[in-house]
């Protein structure tokens, strides 16, 4: 890095916004709740962030403003739960090099290996 004439550094920090409509415009995928490069959840959460969406949409009947106010209900908790996981992502990812029993520790205790809920998503199927 010392040597390079063209290196470039930035942050990373995610915006956490309040909502993700404000009139006839809603942000979804990395645009309204990006889970940090960390979490590993941002090709899962734009999909299903879509499916979720495109759902609300076809039940609300050409009420746009009740439709984004469902999607965010229905994707809040999965998208709050995945930017916490991002940010413990960060922390192990950018803290000093630990011994192994830290990282055993880590491991054993990581999100992915405590999880008990299972997330379920509502059903759109035309009726």
């Amino acid at each position: 890095m010392r040597a390079a004439e063209d290196f470039w550094f930035d942050a990373n920090a995610p915006v956490m916004m309040d909502t993700w409509a404000s009139g006839r415009v809603v942000l979804l995928c990395d645009a309204g709740y990006c889970a940090a490069p960390t979490s590993g959840r941002g090709t899962s959460q734009a999909l299903i962030g879509a499916y979720v969406l495109a759902g609300e949409l076809a039940r609300a009947d050409s009420d746009h403003t009740a439709a984004f106010i469902a999607y965010e209900k229905a994707m809040r908790p999965f998208v709050t739960e995945h930017q916490d996981v991002g940010r413990e992502g960060a922390e192990r990812f950018f803290m000093p090099a630990p011994g192994q029993e830290v990282l055993d520790t880590l491991a054993a205790n990581a999100p992915e290996n405590t999880r008990t809920e299972v997330v379920r998503l509502p059903d759109y199927a035309p009726r």
